[in-house]
């Protein structure tokens, strides 16, 4: 009985604890990922689970770009350094998996923010 009331008292203080109001939603805004000036992707074939292989040397990413998710391959040392780059004061990053997911890491500042993953409208 003592051990279901603490249970208890523990998941409510989680539930509050996860609770925010919107000034905490605006620490959680995530940066957005654009093209660098001057790089296009318009020579970097799609790639993905149900298309071609990328050609040697180069690596399948998957990213959103101005609202549209998308997959195409590109040099795995190039992609955050010349390709694409953050929002906000963000930095770009390669999350392991397949296709490899870029996305911006830290805290975004500034107007040129996404919204909270956990933040409804």
């Amino acid at each position: 009985m003592r051990a279901s009331l603490m249970l208890g008292a523990c998941l409510a203080l989680l539930g509050l604890a996860a609770c925010g109001s919107d000034k905490d939603e605006e620490g959680l805004r995530t940066g957005r990922l654009t093209l660098r000036e001057g790089r296009s992707l318009g020579a970097a074939p799609a790639c993905g689970v149900d298309l071609p292989q990328c050609a040697e040397g180069l690596s399948c990413f998957s990213f959103k770009l101005d609202g549209t998710h998308q997959a195409r391959c590109a040099d795995e040392s190039t992609v955050c350094q010349e390709l694409l780059s953050c929002t906000g004061g963000t930095e770009c990053a390669v999350l392991l998996s397949y296709p490899a997911q870029v996305t911006c890491s830290g805290t975004c500042t500034g107007p040129d923010c996404d919204g909270s993953v956990s933040h409804s409208p």
